[in-house]
């Protein structure tokens, strides 16, 4: 969808509307006999041209939501909680990857997360791209310490 899109108009796909596309998809199939085939919940994370960076989460039944933060899965109650504490739209890009940590170290029931538990990737705009880098060894075990 997201290529003829860009065939189409000569432009990426918005992201809103390629997860609507997608949870429509998810949606169709609970319609005859209360199937979800997909039994699961997606988290996308995006960016466009027309509203940046972008948090979308959708639901076996097809719903979905956009958020700032969020997240899903086991103890994800948890992790509403400590968001919705702690998130601060202003949250410089060191101080979200400690917001990340601190989430997965509740939810986890760790003191700490290491590289063998966790991969944590941080993604940015870069001109008129989207670049994204995976954390190395060093910076999770320094962000631990913070």
């Amino acid at each position: 969808m997201a290529l003829r899109h860009k065939h189409m108009y000569g432009q990426s796909i918005p992201v809103e509307v390629l997860v609507q596309h997608i949870a429509d998809h998810k949606q169709g199939y609970t319609q005859f006999g209360g199937l979800r085939p997909y039994g699961v919940s997606f988290i996308f994370a995006g960016w466009d041209q027309y509203l940046g960076f972008q948090l979308y989460q959708s639901d076996p039944s097809g719903n979905y939501a956009g958020w700032k933060a969020t997240s899903i899965g086991a103890n994800s109650q948890t992790a509403h909680s400590i968001l919705k504490s702690d998130y601060n739209p202003n949250l410089s890009l060191d101080g979200a990857k400690k917001l990340a940590l601190k989430v997965l170290k509740k939810i986890m029931d760790v003191t700490t997360v290491s590289y063998d538990t966790v991969e944590l990737i941080e993604i940015t705009l870069q001109g008129d791209g989207i670049s994204s880098r995976c954390m190395s060894e060093s910076e999770i075990t320094e962000l631990n310490a913070l």
